[in-house]
C-alpha cells in the first residue's frame, strides 16, 4: 500500500512538474518559428539567399554553358575576337610603367603632406615654448610641448624612411620618381 501511494505521488508530481515547465517556457518549435520570423523581418522582404551544398555541386553540369538538351556547345572565342568584342586590349609596358610611376609619386606626395603637417605642429610647439610672455605659465604644458617635439622628430624619421623605401622600390622596378 505504501508503495502504491508513493508511486502515485511520484507520477502525479512528475505530471505537475511537466505541466508547470511547459506552460512557462516556449518549446523548441516556437523558438524556431520566432527566429525564422525575425530573420525574415531583418531581410526586409528580400528572398532568402541560395545555399549551395556539395550535392548541388555534384549534380551541376561540368560545363555551365552547356544547354540542358545536351546539344553541342559553341567553342570559346579566340583572344583576337574577344578584343574586337569591346574588351580593352592589354596595356603596353610603357602604359604599365606610367601607372606604376603615378602610384609611386602619389604615395611619396602623401608622405610629403604628412611631413608638412608634422613640421607645422613642431613649429607651433617651438614658438609656444620660446614665447617669453608664457614661459612662466607653461608648467606641465611645457613638458607636453617638448614631448611633442621629440615625437615629431621620430615621426619625421619614419616618414623619411617610408619615402626612401618607396623610392628604392621604384628604382628596383626601373622607374624614376621625383618628389613634388
Amino acid at each position: 500500500m505504501c508503495r502504491l501511494l508513493l508511486t502515485t505521488v511520484l507520477v502525479l508530481g512528475a505530471q505537475g512538474a511537466w505541466a508547470w515547465q511547459s506552460a512557462g517556457t516556449p518549446s523548441l518549435g516556437e523558438i524556431a518559428e520566432r527566429t525564422k520570423k525575425e530573420r525574415e523581418a531583418a531581410r526586409g522582404g528580400k528572398p532568402a539567399p541560395k545555399i549551395v551544398t556539395e550535392a548541388d555541386l555534384k549534380s551541376a553540369p561540368a560545363n555551365p554553358d552547356a544547354s540542358a538538351g545536351g546539344a553541342e556547345t559553341t567553342p570559346a572565342k579566340p583572344p583576337a575576337a574577344a578584343g574586337a568584342a569591346g574588351q580593352k586590349p592589354p596595356k603596353t609596358d610603357d602604359e604599365l610603367r606610367a601607372e606604376k610611376k603615378k602610384e609611386y609619386e602619389k604615395r611619396i606626395a602623401e608622405q610629403d603632406q604628412t611631413i608638412a603637417v608634422i613640421r607645422k605642429a613642431m613649429e607651433d610647439a617651438q614658438l609656444e615654448l620660446n614665447d617669453p610672455t608664457t614661459a612662466s605659465l607653461l608648467g606641465t604644458r611645457g613638458a607636453a610641448l617638448r614631448k611633442l617635439l621629440d615625437d615629431g622628430q621620430v615621426e619625421l624619421k619614419k616618414a623619411e624612411a617610408t619615402i626612401a623605401g618607396i623610392e628604392e622600390d621604384a628604382r628596383r622596378q626601373g622607374i624614376s620618381v621625383s618628389r613634388p
